[in-house]
This record gives structure tokens, C-alpha cells and sequence, in this order.
């Protein structure tokens, strides 16, 4: 929402609208940048200066286009959850797959594509729902809580759910799953493509395995 020529940012105040000028490229340079560096470190012990280094700007021209760093993490907060990944979730839907495990599989080629564009995605998202350190309000907390779960039902309701055995719930194994990946990504440190595609070959092997387990005999 724009409010004297100002782009106000969920949870927070405003930044302003002149960051939108730039060309893409640029302005993908300063989100991935502090998302790596947010990502790596709480937000307390996240500097302006790592951040505007690591993106080749300076600090002044940084908080010139956000006021200060909770306007920038407050925005990168809601550009992951508004763009990246409702986007994911989004395409993902596309390729058809009904099987629960196959989609679940095939979804990760989206997600390649995400991490490709921005290595640091992840991890930051990850960071900002379990640090201590987190600026984020309990109502931002609540509407990642209730975009995940929506989001999984979402998905749930278009796999072929019969094939699991009597008694194992659907939810709980992708819960589980979900859990497996952050736990992976929290341990390796993992951001660039080629590491989080090193990630996903374990990912794969696991989820293989819960697939003999949990699936009925003539659907394994």
C-alpha cells in the first residue's frame, strides 16, 4: 500500500517506493543479500554494513530506500511469504501429479528454480520462524502457521490419499517430512542450487523409504 509516496510494509512502517525503480536484477542483488546474511545470524547480530557490503552499497543508500534494518526485514519477511513461496506452492500444482510422494518430488524442481534466483530464501525463512532474536509480532507468526497449514491441505486434497495404509495420516507424514528438510538445511548450512540439490538426494532417500512403508503393498 503506497501512503505519501511511501510503500507501507506489513508488521512495520514504509519503505520507499523508489527501491521498485530499479531494474530487477538490482533489486534481487539487495533482497538475496540480506536474506544470506539474516539467514546466517539473528537479526540482533545482523550488521547494515554486511549486509550493504554484500550487496556492493553503500549504507546510506540502503536506508534509503528502507528506513532502518526491521523496515528491511520486515519486507523481506512478507516478500517471501507473498511472492516466493506462495509462487512455489503455486507451481507446483501445475505438473498434474496426483501421487503424493511424485508431486511432493516434482515440486522440488520449482524449488530449484526459487533457490537459483534466491540462494538465501530458505534459510531465511526458516530463521525468521525460529530465532529468538525475531522482530517478527505474534499475528506475523500466526499467518505463517496458518499459510503453511492451509497450503498443506491445500495439497493434500489433490493427492490420491488411498494409497496410504489404514491408520498412517497424510498430514503428519508431510509434517514429518518438512521437519527432515529444515533439520537438513538448519545442519548443513545449505543455500547455493548445487547444495541444496545434494540435500534433496538425502531428502529423497528418506521419503523413498517412508513410501514402502506407509503405502499400501500394490501401490509401492
Amino acid at each position: 500500500m503506497v501512503n505519501g509516496g511511501m510503500v507501507e510494509v506489513k508488521g512495520g512502517g514504509a519503505l520507499n517506493p523508489k527501491f521498485f525503480h530499479l531494474p530487477e536484477e538490482r533489486q534481487d542483488l539487495i533482497r538475496n543479500s540480506a536474506m544470506l546474511e539474516f539467514g546466517d545470524n539473528t537479526f540482533k547480530k545482523t550488521s547494515a554494513d554486511s549486509i550493504a557490503k554484500r550487496a556492493g552499497v553503500s549504507k546510506g543508500l540502503l536506508f534509503h530506500y528502507f528506513k532502518d534494518k526491521r523496515e528491511l526485514y520486515l519486507y523481506l519477511y512478507q516478500y517471501a511469504l507473498d511472492v516466493c513461496v506462495k509462487q512455489y506452492m503455486a507451481k507446483s500444482y501445475d505438473f498434474g501429479e496426483t501421487d503424493f510422494f511424485r508431486a511432493l518430488e516434482m515440486g522440488h524442481k520449482v524449488k530449484m528454480d526459487l533457490v537459483r534466483r534466491h540462494p538465501g530464501l530458505f534459510r531465511f525463512v526458516m530463521r525468521t520462524y525460529y530465532e529468538r532474536d525475531s522482530i517478527l509480532s505474534p499475528r506475523l507468526r500466526r499467518g505463517l502457521d496458518e499459510l503453511m497449514e492451509s497450503t498443506i491441505r491445500d495439497f493434500l486434497s489433490r493427492m490420491d490419499l488411498y494409497k496410504f495404509k489404514e491408520g498412517v495420516d497424510p498430514f503428519q507424514v508431510i509434517r514429518l517430512l518438512l521437519l527432515a528438510a529444515e533439520g537438513m538445511l538448519a545442519e548443513t548450512g545449505a543455500s547455493t542450487a548445487e547444495e541444496i540439490q545434494e540435500l534433496f538426494l538425502e531428502y529423497k532417500r528418506h521419503a523413498d523409504m517412508l513410501r514402502q512403508f506407509l503405502y499400501k503393498e500394490e501401490y509401492v
